[in-house]
């Protein structure tokens, strides 16, 4: 039976390229929301294997799904197509290899609405294939409005509290949120083009500056799909610099640059040891002299000198002393040696390191 003029309270979106393994099981964990006024909107970004036929045959029995068939442009464009086509009150997105609780979307939306805030965030469970890791969020308050604590929401979006932290828990994601549309489109948020790592960062960054009011979901609601170890990314350094700019210009022109320097130094020590990290990674098909040339500039990276200048080491545990005396000093062999020697053991896309 068709639907005449379907209101939805949720559009849900999930961008599709090359996932013809996982996005059945994507698709059906929404469909299966105890929440049944959820549109779900999938965007094919020029898939190349059986993605397209797989989603049409859900979309054919399905009222609720709308296909949008574009060329591929990255997961950025995906999900801006997907937002322009949402009719939902609010907006959710999932990742194709990924799957939620059956809960999610009725227990965020419950919050949301009942607190009348703009964003709603849950908690997510890291799903490896031999285990899975409970990521919380620790904040102290289940409704966030007052001013100087979105800001710590904010400051927790850029980086952890300490280089302790392992950067995988950071809030950046925007797969575990729940966002009121119109806060989306009267601020014209949407994620960035040509950069096709991090986007969630800048999203949830200007998102969670706009908003007003955002409440916590302390359900884990979210499970995040790993299988295998990450692919080297060949422009990561320059990709991470990039991204790092685009976050300072967003602090400045909303006056929270001095308030979040503690947090960019954080940030941009552990972007510097991440793009160290794929270097050492299996998929690396360079030369070991031109990987440790790679590290080596890394390393004379003036901006990293300078955070590592001012950087007080004091409550940090060994293993962190040791990264950063390594890229004090310029230890080329020892930080590849480590990081190769972390993968191998753990063999994860996301490690704490």
């Amino acid at each position: 039976m068709k639907l005449v003029m379907a209101i939805f309270k949720v559009s849900v979106i999930v961008p599709v390229y090359n996932c013809e393994k996982n996005v059945g099981r994507c698709i059906e964990s929404i469909l299966n929301q105890k929440l049944k006024e959820l549109e779900l909107i999938l965007v094919n970004d020029g898939s190349t294997d059986r993605s397209l036929e797989i989603i049409k045959k859900y979309a054919a029995n399905n009222d609720r799904i709308k296909i949008i068939d574009k060329p591929n442009g990255g997961v950025s464009s995906a999900r801006n197509a997907g937002l322009d086509a949402a009719t939902g009150e609010y907006i959710g997105f999932v990742d194709a290899d990924d799957w939620i609780h059956p809960e999610m979307y009725s227990s965020m939306y419950d919050k949301i609405t009942k607190t009348h805030s703009d964003i709603c965030i849950c908690n997510y469970i890291v799903e490896y294939p031999d285990q899975r890791k409970y990521m919380s969020l620790n904040t102290g308050k289940n409704v966030v409005s007052d001013e100087y604590d979105k800001k710590r929401l904010i400051l927790n979006i850029i980086a952890p509290k300490d280089l302790n932290i392992n950067s995988f828990s950071v809030m950046g994601s925007a797969w575990r949120l729940l966002v009121k549309k119109e806060l989306i489109m009267e601020n014209n948020i949407r994620f960035p083009l040509g950069i096709p790592l991090m986007e969630d960062l800048v999203f949830c960054l200007n998102a969670f500056i706009k908003s007003r009011q955002i409440v916590i979901d302390k359900g884990f609601h979210y499970h995040y799909f790993i299988d295998s170890l990450s692919s080297y990314k060949e422009d990561i350094y320059l990709i991470h610099k990039k991204v790092f700019i685009i976050l300072e210009n967003i602090l400045r022109e909303n006056n929270l640059y001095t308030f979040a320097q503690e947090r960019l130094k954080i940030r941009y020590i552990n972007m510097c040891l991440s793009t160290i990290s794929n270097e050492a990674s299996f998929s690396n098909r360079k030369k070991l002299t031109d990987k440790l040339k790679h590290i080596k500039r890394i390393c004379k990276d003036k901006k990293l000198k300078e955070m590592l200048r001012s950087l007080s080491t004091k409550n940090l545990k060994v293993r962190r002393k040791l990264l950063l005396f390594a890229l004090k000093h310029e230890l080329e062999i020892l930080l590849y040696a480590y990081f190769k020697i972390v993968i191998f053991k753990y063999n994860f896309k996301f490690f704490s390191y």
